[in-house]
C-alpha cells in the first residue's frame, strides 16, 4: 500500500529518472555473472588468495581485491549517452577488466568523479548562457 502511494505521486519526469537508474542497477548487478568478469580475476591470480594489482603492481589478498573496468562505463565527460553504449561498455570482453587494490580503485574512481562533477558544472554553465 505504502508503494503503491509513493508511486502514485511521481511525475512523469520522476518516472522516467526512476526507470533509468532501476535499470542500470539490475544491469550492473547483471554483470557479476558476466564469465569475461571471472576470466579477468584468474588471469591476476598469482598463487591461490593471492593477486597482482594492475596499476601498482602489489600483491594483494582476494579480500583486498577490486575489480573495475579499464575504461569507465559512462565516460565522465560525456555522462550517459545510450542504453547501446552503457551495455556495450559494461559487458566488456577480459582485457576491458582490471584488478586493482582497494588504494588504486579509491584513486581511479576519485578521479572520474572529478571529471564528471567538472563536466557537468560546464554543462550547467552552458545551459545558462544560451
Amino acid at each position: 500500500m505504502r508503494l503503491k502511494k509513493l508511486f502514485s505521486q511521481f511525475n512523469e519526469e520522476d518516472l522516467v529518472k526512476f526507470r533509468k537508474s532501476f535499470v542500470k542497477a539490475k544491469l550492473r548487478a547483471a554483470s557479476f555473472a558476466w564469465p569475461f568478469r571471472t576470466l579477468a580475476l584468474k588471469r591476476a591470480r598469482v598463487i591461490r588468495g593471492l593477486y597482482e594489482c594492475a596499476l601498482c603492481k602489489k600483491q594483494i589478498k582476494s579480500s583486498e581485491v577490486e575489480l573495475d573496468h579499464v575504461e569507465p562505463i559512462v565516460i565522465p565527460e560525456e555522462g550517459f549517452v545510450s542504453w547501446d553504449k552503457f551495455i556495450a561498455r559494461l559487458f566488456v570482453g577480459i582485457e576491458g577488466w582490471q584488478i586493482l587494490c582497494h588504494e588504486c580503485h579509491n584513486k581511479k574512481t576519485f578521479e572520474e568523479t572529478e571529471k564528471r562533477t567538472i563536466a557537468r558544472r560546464k554543462k550547467k554553465e552552458e545551459g545558462k548562457k544560451s
